[in-house]
């Protein structure tokens, strides 16, 4: 259970995509994560600096106070929701999930290097 990613992750992509990693805890390539619009780009490790060095360029040419009201206003409509969410999410996780049983065995399991056995409480 990640209470973050599963506020944050239906906000930025589509929700049965974000609910497949979710619950499956899979990962996914670089490039899954530029189509779905969780990366801006991908870059080749030997272009990486290139790359990076291009989109810092970019950013120094423009006014920084400008740059950083944009930013500001931006991100105004999402806080009020996702801090909510997320909240909301935290509390989920230590007053609900903290407490199964399925916790104990996971963590268990983990430690072990085997698979958990899930009671589903």
């Amino acid at each position: 259970f990640a209470p973050v990613a599963s506020v944050l992750l239906p906000c930025l992509i589509p929700e049965k995509k974000a609910l497949e990693l979710l619950l499956t805890g899979k990962t996914i390539s670089g490039i899954e994560a530029e189509r779905l619009g969780l990366v801006n780009r991908v870059a080749p490790t030997a272009e990486l600096d290139a790359e990076l060095e291009s989109f810092r360029r970019q950013l120094l040419d423009k006014s920084s106070a400008v740059l950083a009201l944009a930013r500001k206003a931006a991100r105004l409509p999402s806080r009020t929701g996702f801090e909510a969410a997320l909240r909301e999410a935290e509390r989920l996780y230590l007053d609900e999930l903290i407490k199964t049983e399925d916790v104990t065995e996971g963590v268990q399991a983990f430690l072990d290097k085997r698979d958990p056995r899930w009671k589903g409480r």
